[in-house]
């Protein structure tokens, strides 16, 4: 009866060990599942970091990269883009962004101005 108990308590803890690996492997790998690129950048003085990843379909979310983890600042609330586009970033202060798309033709471009947490 021990040798019983013994192997189900090894299987259990097998079982285990097997999901805390999937989930740091899903965990440490969720930048190439969910997102096609990302690109970092620095404000002036080196204060703030923000990341900008984008989607299959092109569309930015960005976060402000922080001591534990990263914060999300901002989502595009747009459908997408049918080919690959960037946005362009400029620091108007250490917490203020201007995010914007320039357009071949000027048809859809795209400006935002955006505040980051301090």
């Amino acid at each position: 009866m021990d040798e019983q108990i013994k192997c189900k308590m090894k299987n259990k803890y097998i079982k285990y060990i097997f999901m805390l690996f999937v989930i740091f492997l899903l965990w440490g790998c969720n930048h190439i599942i969910f997102h096609a690129e990302q690109e970092v950048f620095t404000s002036p003085n080196g204060t703030n970091t923000i990341i900008v990843k984008y989607d299959f379909v092109s569309r930015p979310t960005i976060y402000q990269k922080g001591f534990l983890g990263n914060k999300k600042v901002w989502d595009y609330e747009g459908s997408g883009f049918m080919e690959t586009v960037y946005f362009s970033v400029e620091w108007l202060s250490e917490n203020q962004i201007r995010f914007s798309y320039d357009d071949t033709d000027d048809k859809y471009d795209e400006e935002y101005i955006i505040t980051l947490d301090e």
